[in-house]
């Protein structure tokens, strides 16, 4: 019969704990901050994991022909647990700011030609966020991946070609209903619907018996003032959407 589960075989803590091997006690000479060093990285790579593991969730959902509308609530939650761990990563580095230069000397020798550079996990994180190559520094005058092993590099290269979230999100923008579904052109729509509104409130202003001519210039120019303001939009902006020709007439 197996044994209950506990804590400890439930996270392999046996396997996980006895995975930090170091280079300077094999040497004969153990450093003490190398465990630190190694610990540190190891935990780079399993939070590394575990923003893979949700970029994978959300590519799954974005690459679906036509996303539901509560899915992208869970797409939120996913990109904004990867921000957490990103900050989390980054705060890691002070910790690993405590050891020295000179300590970090008794093993550096000990480690090369190993490098960071070599994280799998991380040129695939980049490789499904849409970091283009050309868009990279080469390394050592090389390609990126050149630093990898030869399996290693036609993990990343298969990653590389892939569909990305950066490429996902701009085919899900470009499809979107609301701007253009089959006869529907939305800001054309959309700057129809603003003329009307303002020429309305400007035949109402015109009309009032009260107001004398500069007076209703100035309160035309204060009510599409206001819209601007109100929409958080400027008129630039609006014009960069629907067009010159579409604009003029406000």
């Amino acid at each position: 019969m197996p044994a209950p589960l506990s804590y400890s075989s439930y996270l392999d803590l046996d396997t996980l704990l006895d995975c930090q091997k170091l280079k300077s006690a094999e040497a004969g000479n153990t450093a003490h901050d190398e465990l630190l060093f190694i610990i540190t990285h190891q935990t780079y790579e399993l939070w590394f994991k575990e923003v893979l593991h949700e970029i994978d969730a959300v590519l799954a959902i974005m690459g679906q022909p036509s996303v539901p509308e509560r899915q992208l609530g869970q797409v939120l939650r996913y990109l904004r647990r990867i921000v957490a761990i990103q900050k989390v990563l980054v705060e890691q580095i002070a910790i690993l700011e405590t050891m020295t230069a000179l300590d970090f000397l008794e093993f550096r020798d000990l480690l090369a030609p190993s490098s960071g550079f070599q994280s799998v996990q991380f040129r695939h994180i980049e490789n499904k966020l849409g970091l283009r190559r050309t868009q990279r520094l080469t390394y050592n005058a090389m390609e990126y991946e050149s630093a990898l092993s030869d399996a290693s590099q036609r993990q990343v290269r298969a990653v590389e070609s892939a569909g990305s979230l950066f490429a996902l999100v701009e085919q899900w923008l470009a499809r979107m209903p609301f701007l253009r579904f089959r006869d529907y052109d939305f800001w054309l729509a959309y700057s129809h619907n603003v003329k009307a509104m303002l020429d309305k409130d400007q035949s109402a202003i015109e009309a009032n018996e009260l107001l004398s001519p500069p007076a209703i210039t100035g309160a035309v120019e204060d009510v599409i003032s206001a819209f601007w303001n109100d929409n958080s939009m400027t008129v630039d902006a609006f014009i960069a959407k629907v067009g010159a020709a579409l604009a003029q007439p406000l």
